[in-house]
């Protein structure tokens, strides 16, 4: 007997680039995440060109990246690399966790406040920034 495997062909890796202007130097880089079974050489790369706002997500070589981490002109207030949380260049440190309550009203319930509680983390930065995350 023999199987066939259907075989979708991965997604090429490519430099982080905007596929709408063409431009390399007018992005905002927002995160990066290893791809675990390419042992460190792909990532994933999101980034947002400043030129036309087009926002994008793909495979790439991590040295690419890394190349396009020293040409970019600006950079997100927050990157997030792997699991951490960069700011300031350095990994934000846990705080405290929190229980966020929002609360809302609904057209259906009249006046009534309705309310959703949300476990969030307190991420701190050295030089005081704080940025609450979903947990």
């Amino acid at each position: 007997m023999s199987f066939q495997y259907s075989r979708r062909p991965l997604p090429q890796p490519r430099q982080p680039q905007c596929e709408a202007c063409g431009t390399e130097h007018q992005l905002t880089i927002h995160a990066i995440t290893a791809i675990g079974a390419a042992g460190g050489d792909l990532v994933t790369v999101s980034y947002t060109c400043n030129d036309c706002n087009l926002f994008q997500e793909h495979t790439a070589y991590a040295t690419d990246v890394a190349a396009a981490l020293n040409q970019v002109r600006w950079m997100a207030k927050v990157i997030i690399f792997g699991d951490d949380y960069i700011h300031c260049g350095f990994p934000m440190e846990e705080a405290e966790f929190e229980v966020e309550r929002l609360c809302y009203r609904s057209s259906r319930t009249g006046r009534s406040l309705n309310a959703v509680s949300l476990p969030t983390r307190v991420l701190r930065c050295h030089c005081g920034f704080q940025l609450e995350v979903p947990e």
